[in-house]
């Protein structure tokens, strides 16, 4: 199966003008290029769909698509007003809504969408649209510092390759998805927030909102481990009773998911603590951090608990050096022996081959085998599902659970030597040129590791929106860095 000559226009339209918004330094221009791109990631999945039984369905229903389009025009338009009146709406409401996936129903079929997330990216481009400003500070000094304008080239350089490497994938439409459901709309995420003047207190609304949802997310998933019940996620608890523990997911449909997400929080939360805040902050952040530990240990993501130990250990480096690791090691015990507490590590993944995260060893060896099976150019972009699928097992997937397996069979080493490049320049980027002075800046390093490792033990780094918001956010904030030797605040 290749692409068709539509799907590569849509694909380059979208990717290519993500990634000029991402590299230009012009605001004009990086305006323009992310508006196109946030037109064009609807426009090809709409296309790549529009034959399909269930949306043959749903366009048969007027009514329903004009309630739908009302609804989302009022919401657009209500969203953008705000972030017009008060700029700091955009950061925090994205990052308030980054995680949650609303379920939507459409001919018979539920998809798990990030359509909070989408509502606020799409109201950030017709607000800045509407207001044509100029460069902002951030951006400017952003562009004379080396190692982020690495940083933005290689995420464009990402974003065009992997439109290019569609052209011979085994399964387009998986592409074309990830494109315009992840990529595309990310990548304008990226945009509208490294634009941002952050301060210390846009910092803490922000943390607050994550901590409010984290808080939210984790008393759902308490309930439902006393009350054993679950929602949104049938496979789920149908596994659950094959088994003597039992996960939770909260108001995710995965519960490794919920785990990375947990993992952020506490590591953004723990930064905090490290840095030795008020009596009034560190009471609070504790209770977070413990509640959320709690339903971390709930979920039995396990993946999720070593990225938490990987990012906690980060802190602990940023802010006492290699001495510092002591402290990490004790607080992974206290994870170790709350995941016990929550009723034994489960000794397998879910035996049933129709749960979602059974058969990771095989798909790791399947993904390894197809990688060198084409080892410099891979089987395509999103292809590996389709790939696994003819040419190892009949089994549903579409990732490894291994992200740097994914990419070597998906893109082989030309996509492989592209993702290298990207985690070294951005682990610089973000843990360089003074990071150990500042608090927000540990923390979103901190939350930046957490990402990678739970990456490679799961899958979903650049398809994740939390890695475009930390990178954002990293490099906005090494832009407004104080001298080496000023005081270490949470503004950077």
């Amino acid at each position: 199966m290749t692409a068709s000559v539509a799907e590569m226009i849509g694909l380059l339209a979208a990717c290519g003008a993500a990634a000029a918004g991402i590299a230009t330094s012009d605001p004009r221009r990086r305006t323009i290029a992310i508006a196109i791109a946030l037109v064009a990631a609807p426009v090809l999945v709409v296309a790549d769909v529009w034959n399909e039984p269930r949306v043959a369905d749903f366009r048969g229903e007027p009514v329903q698509i004009a309630v739908a389009l009302i609804a989302v025009t009022v919401a657009l338009a209500a969203l953008t007003v705000a972030i017009r009146r008060w700029a700091e709406v955009l950061p925090i409401a994205a990052f308030a809504v980054l995680p949650i996936r609303v379920p939507i129903e459409i001919g018979g079929e539920t998809a798990n969408l990030l359509a909070p997330l989408y509502l606020v990216i799409a109201a950030g481009v017709v607000a800045r649209l509407l207001d044509d400003r100029e460069a902002s500070r951030a951006t400017a000094n952003a562009s004379a510092d080396a190692w982020p304008r690495r940083l933005r080239y290689l995420l464009a350089a990402g974003l065009v390759l992997y439109a290019l490497q569609a052209a011979y994938s085994e399964d387009v439409s998986n592409a074309v998805e990830n494109v315009g459901f992840f990529l595309a709309p990310f990548a304008v995420l990226f945009c509208l927030l490294s634009d941002i003047e952050w301060s210390a207190p846009l910092l803490r609304r922000v943390l607050i909102a994550v901590g409010a949802v984290a808080v939210a997310c984790s008393l759902v998933a308490i309930y439902q481990y006393f009350a054993r019940d679950l929602f949104l996620n049938p496979e789920l608890f149908d596994a659950n009773q094959l088994h003597v523990y039992f996960r939770v997911n909260s108001i995710f449909f995965d519960p490794n998911i919920f785990g990375r997400y947990l993992a952020l929080a506490i590591a953004a939360f723990a930064a905090v603590i490290a840095w030795n805040a008020s009596r009034r902050t560190l009471v609070v952040s504790v209770s977070i951090c413990a509640l959320a530990l709690l339903a971390l240990a709930f979920s039995y993501s396990i993946t999720s608990f070593g990225a938490l130990l990987a990012g906690l250990g980060t802190i602990a480096i940023l802010r006492w050096g290699v001495r510092g690791l002591a402290a990490a090691a004790a607080l992974g015990a206290v994870a170790l022996v709350a995941l016990v507490l929550a009723g034994g590590a489960p000794t397998s993944d879910i035996e049933d081959v129709r749960s979602i995260d059974s058969g990771h060893a095989d798909l790791i060896e399947g993904g390894v085998e197809l990688a060198g099976d084409r080892p410099l150019w891979g089987w395509g972009s999103g292809s590996f599902g389709r790939a696994f699928y003819e040419r190892i097992e009949r089994a549903r997937t579409t990732v490894s659970h291994s992200e740097p397996i994914t990419v070597a069979a998906e893109q082989g080493a030309i996509g492989l030597l592209v993702y290298a490049a990207l985690l070294i320049v951005s682990l610089v980027t973000l843990l360089g040129a003074g990071a150990r002075l500042s608090l927000a800046r540990t923390l979103v390093a901190a939350c930046f590791v957490v990402m990678v490792v739970d990456s490679f033990g799961y899958t979903g780094f650049t398809t994740d929106p939390a890695t475009w918001a930390l990178l954002a956010l990293g490099i906005a904030l090494r832009a407004a860095a104080r001298p080496p030797g000023a005081p270490a605040t949470i503004s950077a």
